[in-house]
């Protein structure tokens, strides 16, 4: 784990109790995380905002798709302070059904979080969650697709 300065978050206690709410299929506890104006960005890109709309979709996803998972924090990456009371946290995870006993590199996603101090207590004031699809820069595939994107935008650059 990076951190640029003295760390005053303790960010595995944030993402502990962001699971300990998850792996309890509550939430509305887990929103109760996450400052009133909070935003939160899921992993298929809708846009959540508010302690409320957070909590009310994870307490719709809890008893429905997301039923029986837990959250596991793989890895933290990096903890970057923004002075005293904000910090940005990045970390990779995953929520796994029952049946799962480790995070596969398909379910891997990175986490950014903008961590709050609100009356002492660190609240997540962010949220980004992106599937990790890491993009070829090499390989066959990669020089065909290349030289495809070459040929369209020199096509519509003609065109133009």
């Amino acid at each position: 784990m990076n951190t640029t300065h003295a760390t005053t978050v303790d960010a595995r206690a944030v993402l502990a109790a962001l699971a300990d709410r998850w792996d309890a299929g509550d939430g509305h506890g887990y929103g109760e995380l996450f400052t009133p104006d909070a935003t939160y960005v899921q992993f298929n890109g809708v846009l959540l905002n508010g302690r409320r709309e957070i909590a009310d979709m994870h307490d719709l996803m809890f008893r429905t798709m997301l039923y029986g998972t837990r959250l596991v924090t793989h890895e933290i990456e990096s903890v970057r302070m923004i002075g005293e009371d904000h910090a940005v946290v990045v970390s990779t995870g995953a929520a796994l059904f029952p049946w799962q006993k480790e995070v596969t590199p398909k379910r891997l996603s990175r986490q950014t979080l903008i961590l709050e101090r609100r009356g002492g207590r660190w609240l997540v004031a962010g949220f980004q969650n992106s599937r990790i699809k890491p993009f070829p820069t090499s390989g066959p595939l990669f020089e065909v697709a290349a030289k495809a994107v070459r040929l369209r935008v020199d096509r519509a650059r003609r065109a133009a």
